[in-house]
């Protein structure tokens, strides 16, 4: 079985850590740098929920930072819910993968690569992320939006890959080294980035 360099490099999709660029592509990106912030908080919180973090305390943290109305009515059943199946909590936990792209676009991560590894989760909860009861707004102000090509050529990336790795699974020929779960997260945080839609309502059409 290829490797995913080889298998993206057939397919003349960029093996880079950092998709490059030359010129400016692609509209400006309609979120706010607050907004992707934000959402970014939430999803880590999210993910909290699916590795069994008390939710009533993280409900409480989002309510006291003033961004529990920036939950999505999908994400307010998950923090509520009584029980929760292992196949929940696991696809909950995958969020974190959404989240480290957003943190990509606000330049908190410095590059994305392909999705042959998760998200460095130590350095995401110890240096990246304000801590639980701790104040957001430092983590806010420090954010920086990357420029619109940046993110065009990123998501373009991450779109044909997705749109390959669909293909592939019908010939049976993924590559074994491929993280299917990160490339749908990622996918899912570009669609989000560059439409106006809300989270729950987001489609990945490839």
């Amino acid at each position: 079985m290829t490797t995913t360099i080889e298998w993206a490099q057939t397919h003349g999709v960029c093996i880079e850590a950092t998709v490059p660029f030359k010129e400016q592509v692609g509209e400006p990106c309609p979120r706010s740098v607050e907004e992707i912030a934000i959402r970014s908080i939430i999803l880590h919180t999210v993910a909290a929920v699916g590795y069994r973090v008390d939710s009533k305390c993280l409900v409480d943290w989002l309510k006291d930072q003033q961004i529990w109305d920036y939950v999505s009515p999908l994400e307010k059943t998950w923090f509520t819910a009584k029980e929760m199946t292992n196949e929940e909590r696991r696809r909950l936990g995958w969020r974190i993968e959404a989240e480290w792209t957003l943190l990509w676009s606000i330049s908190k991560v410095q590059s994305l690569g392909l999705p042959t590894q998760t998200c460095n989760t130590a350095t995401l909860v110890d240096d990246i992320m304000p801590k639980l009861d701790d104040p957001i707004a430092t983590f806010i102000a420090s954010a920086k939006l990357r420029s619109s090509s940046a993110l065009w050529v990123e998501d373009n990336r991450v779109y044909n890959l997705h749109c390959y790795a669909r293909q592939a699974f019908k010939s049976n020929t993924v590559p074994d080294d491929l993280i299917y779960d990160v490339l749908v997260q990622r996918h899912y945080a570009f669609e989000w980035l560059h439409s106006r839609d809300e989270w729950d309502d987001i489609r990945l059409d490839t």
